[in-house]
């Protein structure tokens, strides 16, 4: 079984740009490869769709692998580097 990458927790607020708009979330945890999104609406997101997370003055374009009630997984086109991963971590800003 491959090893998950390490998942790091935070209650950053990001935004979310969506197919079927915007919308405001929190990223549940980040590692480099993807991150875990709550707090979706209802019908905003399906899997397959590509999303824009908008964070700490970033954006990192992602596609939905998991969907469940409000929480989805999401995988990052480009992994996140080092200094990405950090800022996101000590956010308490909105986007």
């Amino acid at each position: 079984m491959p090893n998950r990458a390490l998942r790091l927790p935070t209650r950053a607020l990001v935004q979310v740009r969506a197919p079927m708009g915007l919308f405001d979330a929190t990223l549940g945890n980040v590692s480099a490869n993807g991150a875990r999104l709550l707090g979706v609406p209802d019908r905003m997101l399906r899997i397959g769709d590509f999303v824009d997370i908008l964070c700490v003055g970033q954006q990192h374009p992602a596609e939905v692998r998991w969907h469940f009630d409000d929480t989805c997984g999401l995988l990052f086109e480009e992994p996140l580097s080092d200094y990405e991963i950090e800022a996101i971590l000590g956010s308490r800003v909105l986007y």
